[in-house]
């Protein structure tokens, strides 16, 4: 049986990358799959650490470049990435670290592997994007979640294998007039300002969770009908949640859209959103509530039109959560382990 050994570090947050591996690892595990995963955290990160069979936690803080050579000889002593046929990198850190050692492995890119022009100088995009491609070019192949991120990364990808994940629990009773919801790292890329600008002076009340390097600065602009929730679970969440709302400028998969769906909770986001096609196959919902960025009369509207509106509400819960179903972790572990033997037996 084919041993395949996950890999993510450094991880600055308990969030996207990290859940997708546990409840990968976890899937695969219960199927009978030799799978295990390694994930080095930021000591930073909220939540606790996990000690769980076949998921090995450890601190590592992010380091940039200068510390990929630590982190490449830091993983070869570790007994679960020696004894794997096979290593699935789940983050560009650890493709650059991967790269260094000649053990068969393969990127799993879950988003854009460098920064995007709006998150870092020229210069520096340059360089990560030089040191990324270099590291890709000695992965036996590259995987990509969506056909977006397939387009963003352009050839060096060789394989789409779609994502899957957990469905959340649902909550004990539906929220008929809960909280618009924001949920993701307080950054960028994130775009926290948009919520913002798309609540500020309409009756929505909103709430936004998560933690980051611009969580201060967002909660000092928050205006009345907003306010902070800090970092939960997404159980915690999705319990008061009504609408979710993803303003990401780039967004490869987008689990909380996910999520949302898979609760029957409308989902508003952002063009950047490569789950975006998988939740709203119906044209005309696409056009409504798969917005620009830029257009911020759109999202008030969308956003508006849902508190407001139970009818349009209750279909777009409907096919939204219809889609999301469809993309369970089940799934996605058979996605990769056909991609798996294709890699080892080709």
């Amino acid at each position: 049986m084919t041993r395949i050994c996950f890999i993510a570090a450094p991880l600055i947050a308990r969030s996207g990358v990290y859940n997708s591996t546990v409840e990968l690892v976890r899937a695969g595990r219960k199927a009978g799959l030799e799978w295990t995963a390694v994930l080095g955290v930021s000591t930073k990160a909220g939540g606790s650490p996990l000690v769980e069979e076949g998921i090995r936690e450890f601190a590592r803080e992010p380091s940039g470049l200068g510390g990929v050579r630590r982190l490449s000889s830091d993983l070869s002593e570790l007994p679960e990435v020696a004894a794997a046929d096979l290593r699935v990198s789940m983050v560009p850190q650890t493709d650059m670290a991967l790269s260094l050692r000649s053990a068969p492995w393969v990127a799993y890119l879950r988003g854009l592997p460098w920064p995007a022009p709006t998150e870092a100088s020229a210069l520096k995009t340059a360089a990560w994007r030089t040191l990324e491609l270099a590291a890709l070019r000695r992965a036996r192949e590259v995987w990509a979640t969506t056909p977006t991120l397939a387009d963003d990364v352009g050839a060096a990808v060789d394989r789409l294998v779609p994502p899957g994940l957990v469905p959340p629990r649902a909550p004990s009773a539906k929220a008929s007039t809960g909280d618009v919801v924001w949920a993701a790292r307080f950054s960028r890329d994130k775009n926290p300002s948009l919520f913002l600008d798309a609540l500020r002076g309409t009756p929505v009340q909103g709430v936004m969770y998560g933690s980051g390097p611009l969580e201060e600065q967002v909660g000092a602009e928050v205006p009345t009908n907003v306010r902070m929730g800090g970092w939960r679970s997404r159980d915690e969440v999705w319990a008061s949640a009504r609408v979710y709302v993803g303003t990401s400028t780039r967004e490869a998969f987008g689990r909380s859209a996910v999520e949302a769906a898979m609760l029957g909770i409308p989902v508003v986001m952002s063009r950047a959103f490569g789950c975006a096609e998988m939740i709203y196959t119906d044209e005309t919902l696409s056009r409504q509530l798969v917005l620009d960025p830029a257009d911020v009369p759109a999202w008030t509207a969308a956003i508006t039109r849902l508190t407001a509106d139970e009818a349009f509400y209750t279909a777009v819960a409907a096919h939204a959560q219809s889609n999301a179903q469809r993309l369970t972790v089940e799934s996605a572990v058979d996605n990769v382990r056909t991609a798996a033997e294709a890699v080892l037996h080709r």
